[in-house]
């Protein structure tokens, strides 16, 4: 039985009726083709979406306008002659009982002539330095501007052509329609900028003309961003203004977000911010309007979800990541087996995947993004498989190799699974990232691997399993640095002195500013110490791209008892103390009672190189941190590849 049961009734959008309050948000995937047309692999996603229980699929922002693209696999809404893709895509969903939803957008001053290969079009000559290419737009005219809205009438056409069950206009996170709205995108003093009034005119003529286009039976919603959290921006005030004047203008359903380009964050919230947080934004906005409201933002599972439709926050959830992590979660919550969900840890890996216009995976779930290629496929020789190291990588491959037919068996030599995610734990704001190791670990068990705790695998213990095959996912260590005098020195390495109890310390040098020297520095400040970071690079947890690491560093950056020194190295050492060079000038330290070096990290593949040496042993492959140090990512996936080709 359902643990929540607020999200299995249905709902009621416009004159259609939805078989559950769960929409999936149209988040980017760069599954469609450079043409904007719709792939197999695309279809693929969606379909397993619909099949897992989400009663609305919106699937992406689709651009009305080639020079309103901003990412070079999005889908487009452009041209007549992707329709048909779009009928396969729907006639899959509808196989599912989901109803599918297009989103239409024009990126504006949040795309790069690089994508486009025009300059980019928008209310105002205000540059996006943030995330798009830094082009200077051209503000567009008055004709321009009747031409972008035929472009969304058009593209509404084609969505209802398409057999599209409800349309979309995109007018958050800072794209085109929401640069009207915005006093900090929109500097026009003409009949379409200045005023509250001349910057909502753009917006609302693109309402009454979808409205028109689609005709009256086809549910319109709006993606409404309730704050751009910049100063000059949109505020909740304002948007509680907006929202009864699109409902009068035609809308059947506010979707409510935040954010834009300039505030990342807030359009995908990190694990530092809270699940729900943008809740109480709905809630307010919901009060201004007579027609459902459903809001995004960190809805990671089933009780987040129902807790904000019993206080009446919002009419429906809609959720990114957590479908992108689990297509099965809707089914999974109602069925009661909440603890098979795989959990989004809101790592951010997939908007980074994004920015890098390559295919949007998932950390948590190697399955996303690849439905078709890596399905389930039993293996027609099984073989005994002995797995060393439970961290990420280690209990990937042994859900792959245990649920395709081989009998795993997984030493570890810590007390309890995860490796170097449970470093995260006691990281303010990072826990979430450690609870993926459970859900590994879970996955695992259920597929039938056996998970063995507390055992120092060696060549004696992995032989007596008389193994055919042994995957090495030993990890790394970290090693000693080049650095004069560090042996003389308080040196400590970061695993000890994140894992270790808090104890007395009072000034601490963190030796690399890379995702763990980051880490270790937030755990030292957390307890009281006066931590100095020294980055020789020009970047703080570089190993990440700009969404993921941007609030990791800024939180770190605003401690009050941390201090950072980047392009700076460390060269040298001594009882207390440390000499720094930063641009040729010398920076010396005194009172250091701990240094912690967090770089080189060195791969621990002892074990690999003894078993390669046996005479007639078994086969013997490596996956993630031991073959090379890198992020957790790209050890699962590592991981998978081999899972599937075994």
């Amino acid at each position: 039985m359902s643990a929540a049961p607020s999200l299995f009734t249905p709902g009621r959008i416009g004159g259609l009726e939805l078989k559950n309050r769960i929409l999936m948000a149209p988040m980017e995937k760069n599954l469609a083709l450079p043409t904007g047309a719709v792939t197999q692999r695309y279809i693929d996603y969606c379909e397993a979406r619909a099949a897992g229980g989400a009663a609305l699929l919106l699937l992406e922002s689709m651009y009305v306008h080639p020079a309103g693209q901003n990412h070079r696999h999005q889908l487009g809404i452009h041209d007549d002659d992707l329709i048909p893709g779009y009928r396969r895509l729907i006639e899959a969903c509808h196989r599912h009982e989901a109803r599918v939803g297009a989103e239409l957008q024009f990126g504006g001053r949040q795309t790069s002539s690089l994508i486009t290969g025009v300059q980019p079009r928008a209310p105002s000559p205000v540059p996006c330095t943030v995330l798009a290419g830094g082009d200077v737009p051209r503000a567009v005219t008055p004709a321009e501007i009747r031409e972008l809205v035929e472009a969304f009438a058009e593209a509404a056409r084609r969505a209802v052509l398409a057999g599209f069950d409800v349309v979309e206009i995109h007018g958050a996170h800072g794209y085109i329609v929401g640069q009207f709205l915005s006093p900090w995108a929109n500097r026009r003093d003409d009949e379409y900028g200045g005023d509250f009034e001349r910057r909502l005119r753009f917006p609302l003529e693109v309402v009454r003309a979808v409205r028109a286009a689609v005709g009256p039976g086809v549910p319109l919603l709006y993606r409404l961003t309730a704050d751009e959290h910049v100063e000059g921006g949109l505020t909740l005030a304002d948007s509680c203004r907006i929202a009864p004047r699109l409902e009068a203008a035609g809308v059947d359903l506010l979707d409510v977000s935040a954010g834009i380009y300039e505030s990342a964050m807030w359009i995908a919230q990190p694990m530092e911010m809270a699940p729900g947080c943008l809740a109480p934004d709905a809630r307010e906005i919901r009060r201004t309007v007579t027609i459902p409201v459903s809001v995004a933002g960190r809805i990671t599972d089933g009780q987040v979800a129902s807790r904000i439709l019993e206080r009446g926050d919002a009419d429906f959830v809609t959720l990114g990541r957590a479908l992108h992590a689990d297509p099965e979660l809707p089914r999974k919550i109602r069925e009661g087996r909440e603890s098979e969900i795989v959990a989004c840890v809101a790592c951010l890996t997939c908007n980074d995947l994004l920015g890098k216009n390559q295919p949007v995976l998932c950390l948590a779930n190697t399955h996303t993004g690849r439905e078709r290629e890596y399905a389930i496929r039993r293996t027609g020789r099984p073989e005994r498989i002995v797995v060393v190291g439970a961290g990420p990588a280690g209990l990937e491959v042994a859900r792959l190799l245990a649920r395709r037919g081989h009998a795993v068996t997984v030493f570890e030599r810590q007390a309890e699974p995860g490796g170097q995610l449970l470093l995260n734990r006691p990281v303010p704001g990072r826990a979430e990232l450690a609870g993926l190791a459970v859900s590994l670990a879970g996955a695992a068990r259920r597929a039938g691997a056996e998970l063995r705790f507390g055992v120092n695998a060696t060549v004696a213990s992995v032989l007596a399993e008389h193994p055919d095959t042994v995957v090495l996912a030993t990890g790394a260590v970290p090693g000693i640095p080049p650095i004069a005098g560090i042996a003389k020195g308080p040196a400590v390495g970061p695993f000890e002195v994140i894992r270790r109890p808090a104890g007395r310390v009072r000034c601490a040098l963190v030796v690399g500013g890379g995702m763990l020297g980051v880490a270790t520095a937030h755990v030292l400040a957390e307890r009281g110490a006066e931590v100095v970071v020294v980055e020789a690079g020009g970047d703080l947890a570089f190993e990440l791209g700009l969404r993921p690491r941007w609030q990791f560093v800024a939180d770190l950056r605003a401690r009050k008892n941390v201090t950072v020194f980047v392009g700076t190295t460390v060269e040298e050492l001594d009882a207390d103390g440390a000499l720094l060079r930063r641009a040729g000038q010398d920076i010396r330290l005194r009172g250091l009672d701990l240094v912690v070096p967090t770089r080189p990290m060195v791969p621990a593949c002892a074990l690999g190189e003894a078993l390669r040496a046996l005479d007639g042993g078994p086969a013997v492959f490596e996956v993630g941190d031991c073959r090379e140090p890198r992020t957790a990512f790209d050890a699962v996936q590592e991981a998978a590849a081999l899972g599937h080709r075994l």
